[in-house]
């Protein structure tokens, strides 16, 4: 099995709370003997910035998961290798590739010349908000009406596509969401959701979004956050979700967008109330033998797991 996921706070937890990454046990969902036992070839690396971070000091909050990313590249370039381009991509020569994205575009401030700051220190995707409104457009989370994107979140759009940078549409509600499939060029993606119509909730993705992406030739990443997979799950007193839940949104985003548009962008690090058989990375086995025992082939789950995703950023990432 080979594995590469769309969407992990590693990092941010690296930064924030002073936790190693090579220590199977130190806390961390995504570690480097977990990722070894599963074959784990590539991480996208969330750069999140929460809400009450606005202006210069969502950048310098930004730069501090950037600078604890940059020290693990460099302190074992044995283990890591940065991801900035297709080449990288295709030489990873046994070594975890990593590459930063950007959770939320409030680190650019509205300001076009932090994306290229921020393109320059290897970011390669950027989710264009979270659950808050910020100068790109307004979050999953702001009621509506929602405004759709600001002149700065087309401007923003445009020069993504011409970068290289992937387009995140993940937390990105309608009208936001609509605009830039009428605008992107490139492939756009969602990194991590569920599917809205298993759990009816705005955060998750509806069968009209996971088309739209599809039809632009777009991977949708299935997260592993209990409150996105089952109905009450991750509220006080509510049902545990399991790998059978998950499978259930991976199989039905397999019926609208087709298996090749299909990947998994865990979330791993993001939450604390896991499913109860995928408590780390290291627990992926349990996902793919319940996929075996749907009937799902070989095939299809290393598509899922790994190859849609690496063909994907093949597509969208610099030459």
């Amino acid at each position: 099995m080979r594995y590469a996921d769309a969407h992990a706070d590693t990092f941010y937890r690296v930064a924030t709370e002073g936790l190693n990454p090579l220590a199977r046990d130190g806390g961390l969902h995504v570690n480097v003997p977990a990722m070894r036992d599963v074959g784990q070839v590539l991480q996208v690396c969330s750069v999140f910035t929460p809400k009450h971070y606005c202006g210069p000091a969502a950048r310098d909050f930004a730069t501090r998961i950037m600078d604890a990313l940059d020290a693990s590249l460099a302190a074992h370039p044995g283990v890591f290798a940065p991801v900035r381009n297709r080449r990288d991509l295709a030489g990873l020569d046994g070594r975890m590739g990593l590459i930063p994205w950007l959770e939320g575009a409030s680190p650019l401030a509205g300001d076009m010349a932090l994306l290229e700051e921020f393109f320059a220190r290897g970011v390669r995707g950027i989710g264009l908000t979270h659950n808050h409104a910020n100068e790109v457009a307004d979050g999953c989370g702001v009621a509506e009406p929602r405004r759709g994107l600001s002149d700065f979140g087309r401007q923003l759009v445009a020069r993504m596509n011409e970068l290289g940078v992937a387009v995140d549409c993940a937390h990105l509600p309608q009208p936001a969401f609509d605009d830039v499939m009428g605008m992107v060029k490139a492939p756009p993606c969602i990194s991590h959701t569920g599917c809205r119509a298993l759990v009816g909730i705005t955060r998750n993705a509806d069968d009209a979004m996971l088309g739209a992406i599809a039809d632009r030739g777009g991977v949708v990443g299935i997260d592993f956050y209990p409150g996105h997979l089952k109905p009450g799950a991750g509220d006080a007193g509510g049902p545990a979700a399991s790998c059978e839940d998950i499978a259930d949104h991976i199989l039905h985003a397999i019926d609208v967008c087709g298996v090749e548009h299909v990947a998994i962008g865990g979330d791993f690090d993001g939450f604390a109330d896991t499913c109860t058989d995928l408590r780390h990375v290291g627990d992926l086995g349990n996902l793919e033998r319940v996929l075996h025992a749907r009937g799902v082939g070989e095939g299809t789950i290393e598509a899922v797991f790994s190859g849609n995703l690496l063909k994907y950023l093949g597509q969208v990432l610099p030459a």
